[in-house]
Formats: C-alpha cells, structure tokens, sequence
C-alpha cells in the first residue's frame, strides 16, 4: 500500500502488486470490497513479459531468518548463465518484498535486458521486530554484508547466475555497505 487517504467510510489507496506497479484502489473502512478505479499499468503489463520474484531464505549465524528473493530474466532459458546484479536497500530500516514499489520499474527493467536480480532484507531492515532492526547495532558492515552476500551466494547455488559477472547497486545505506563490500570482497566487475 503507497498513498493513502480516507473520507468518511471509505478509503483510498494506491497499491503495487508482483504483477503491477501501481493501480488506485477504493475500499471500505476494514480495507474489505477492495475495488480498482485504475487501470493503468495493468493494461500497459497485459502486452509485456515480467519476471516475478522467487522468495528464499536462511538463517544467519545469529540465528536470524533472513529473505531473499530472486528474479530471473525475462526469456530465461535452463541451462544458460546469466550475469547478476544484488541490490541493497537503503534505511538500514528500509524493508523489501516481492511487490517492491520503489523499485518494480528498475528490477523489471534489468530482467528484461537479461540480468539475475537478488535483493535481500539483511539484518538491520525494519519489518521482523525490534531485535531484527537492532541487529546490526555497532556492526553496520560485516554483519548485514554477510547476510547479503550469503543471499547473492544462495541465489548462485541456483546454477544460472555467471559469477564473474556480477555488479551491486544501492543508495544512501547501502552506498555505505557497497563501499564497505567492495573493500571487503572482490567478486563484484561493478559497483553502483
């Protein structure tokens, strides 16, 4: 759910899907009868090919239950390696999911010029409870990196990511864990 109002009984809200980018939605006040009064994107998708989100997960050494998703290109063929890019989000409060709004366009974007897509929620990301949030608390590099790098390598175990084609992108927090990767690791041909 992006924006939101409400007047009286009724709410207004804009939503993104996995399959969509965003529609205006109308909805009584318990957000039950969810009725679209848009149908923007939806029919802009209908023509084209997306790549839909696989969730994975792990669990870190502290124990923590980490998500993952993975996307494949668009015109996948089994067998075929493919170069990939990891993303990382901001915050490090921030939270992603199969439905990304902030980042529907670019993900679908890079799927359809044939690159592998991983984005995680590493330790420090909002959404899993406060001692989720809280654990990376004086350790704002090698823990979330790790909890990064273990989705990157999860999603390679697959066998269709080229591993000597791999880039990593992502801003204002993730600016500072890419500069920590890149320092740290160096499996990365670039680094965004």
């Amino acid at each position: 759910i992006g924006s939101i109002d409400y007047a009286g009984d009724k709410i207004a809200f804009t939503k993104t899907s996995v399959s969509s980018p965003s529609e205006l939605f109308i909805a009584d006040a318990a957000m039950k009868n969810q009725k679209a009064l848009t149908v923007l994107n939806t029919l802009w998708i209908k023509d084209r090919k997306i790549s839909l989100p696989e969730k994975f997960s792990f669990k870190n050494e502290k124990g923590l239950t980490i998500e993952y998703w993975v996307m494949k290109p668009i015109d996948f063929t089994p067998g075929k390696k493919y170069p990939a890019i990891l993303n990382i989000h901001g915050g490090p409060t921030a939270m992603w999911g199969p439905g990304e709004q902030s980042m529907w366009h670019e993900f679908q974007y890079y799927t359809g010029k044939g690159y592998v897509i991983v984005y995680a929620n590493p330790r420090g990301s909002g959404g899993y409870g406060e001692n989720f949030m809280r654990a990376n608390m004086k350790d704002w590099g090698a823990g979330p990196t790790s909890d990064v790098l273990k989705a990157l390598d999860g999603a390679a175990a697959l066998g269709y990511i080229d591993t000597t084609k791999l880039a990593v992108t992502g801003g204002s927090y993730a600016g500072y864990l890419i500069a920590w990767i890149v320092s740290h690791d160096h499996r990365f041909k670039a680094a965004c």
